[in-house]
């Protein structure tokens, strides 16, 4: 296995900034931050820019409590502290989604507040089953194709959409891939380093972070390291983000394998591809359409309890861990019942109230230990 390799993707994820502030410098390129989820990086990539995926700071809230109150969602609040304080000078613009109550406060605060040569708000529908979301959503990303072509003074080719969603899809394959290899086994590549991986391809040129994918996974199939299969105590991790992000490393040290999730730093940015054929621009919609559950968005029957039993029977999993955000309004509101369900189909649900800024780990880490030790007795 490249372990060289591995350490250049792990630095990536664990501080990109400086050697995505050496890439801007060398190639004199511009860089879009968005926050999560669902810009359509594949158009951002097209217009000639590096899309950003902005998923806040574990540093101290400084100047984010003027604008946003104590009770707001730590994420929100992490990453408007990141643009306020600590990239300040970082990003060239930003097309923020809004999804839910809190993102359309953000926007208008960072719009306000942050400096910024291009600024777009994305808007995307909440109630996906309604016949008009799907036009809805075509609509603005039409509407930010313009501005993006306005920015940088050239037209978004449909060729040049499609090389850009070809090469996406080639990014999330070799994820899927990786994903794969770590479910079946785990001595090759932990949680913590798995998931960096995944948060590193948010970051890094597409470009690069293929060759970079191709190379590991390579080393590692050449290599022939993989052996037998590995057992273990599968669990399915459910929520948005994992942060801190020490909680990876807890469940490493407790013995615990993701087998499965539904975050939006997992497996909904790595999964579906863009369907080659058609419009390109449709080709992104459709697969907006097609991606798995995201709380603050309302479709027909309890789509995110239905997509974790399935992950929980396909995955043999022996539990779920959910990462609640605290004060996360959307998670708020869906926790209630999914505890519920989850009572009532017997499966072992461990709820991690998750903040930011959390420095205190070792009360986290023994109930950790608790529910690991409550699986292995079933």
């Amino acid at each position: 296995m490249n372990h060289q390799i591995l350490e250049e993707l792990l630095s990536i994820a664990r501080d990109p900034y400086p050697k995505v502030r050496d890439w801007k410098r060398r190639t004199k390129g511009r860089i879009i931050g968005s926050t999560l989820a669902d810009v359509p990086e594949e158009l951002i990539h097209a217009a000639g820019l590096l899309p950003f995926t902005i998923l806040g700071t574990n540093k101290p809230i400084l100047k984010a409590s003027t604008h946003l109150p104590d009770n707001a969602c730590s994420q929100a609040r992490s990453d408007l502290e990141l643009v306020l304080t600590y990239q300040r000078d970082f990003f060239d613009g930003y097309v923020l989604p809004q999804v839910d109550d809190t993102t359309q406060h953000l926007s208008d605060i960072w719009r306000r507040n942050v400096p910024w040569d291009f600024f777009e708000s994305f808007l995307l529908p909440r109630q996906v089953d309604r016949p008009s979301a799907r036009q809805w959503l075509l609509d603005e990303t039409l509407r930010l194709k313009g501005s993006l072509e306005s920015l940088t003074e050239r037209e978004i080719s449909e060729e040049g959409l499609w090389e850009s969603i070809g090469l996406y899809n080639q990014n999330r394959r070799h994820l899927r891939r990786l994903y794969e290899m770590k479910r079946r086994y785990s001595h090759l590549l932990g949680n913590r380093a798995f998931f960096d991986i995944i948060k590193s391809s948010m970051w890094w040129p597409k470009e690069e972070h293929n060759r970079l994918l191709e190379g590991f996974i390579s080393s590692i199939e050449e290599a022939d390291l993989m052996g037998k299969r590995e057992e273990g105590i599968r669990v399915v991790l459910s929520g948005i983000v994992w942060e801190p992000p020490e909680i990876m490393d807890i469940l490493d040290e407790v013995g615990l394998k993701v087998v499965g999730d539904d975050l939006c730093v997992g497996w909904r940015y790595i999964d579906p591809d863009s369907e080659p054929n058609g419009d390109p621009l449709r080709a992104i919609v459709d697969r907006h359409f097609r991606k798995g559950p995201f709380t603050p968005i309302y479709d027909k029957g309890n789509r995110v309890f239905e997509n974790l039993l399935d992950l929980v029977t396909q995955k043999g999993a022996h539990g779920v861990i959910y990462l609640h955000i605290k004060f996360n309004e959307s998670q708020d509101y869906d926790l209630p019942d999914l505890m519920e369900d989850m009572e009532r189909e017997r499966i072992p649900l461990f709820v991690v109230e998750t903040e930011y800024q959390t420095t205190h780990l070792a009360g986290l880490r023994t109930r950790i230990q608790a529910f690991a030790e409550s699986l292995m007795e079933k």
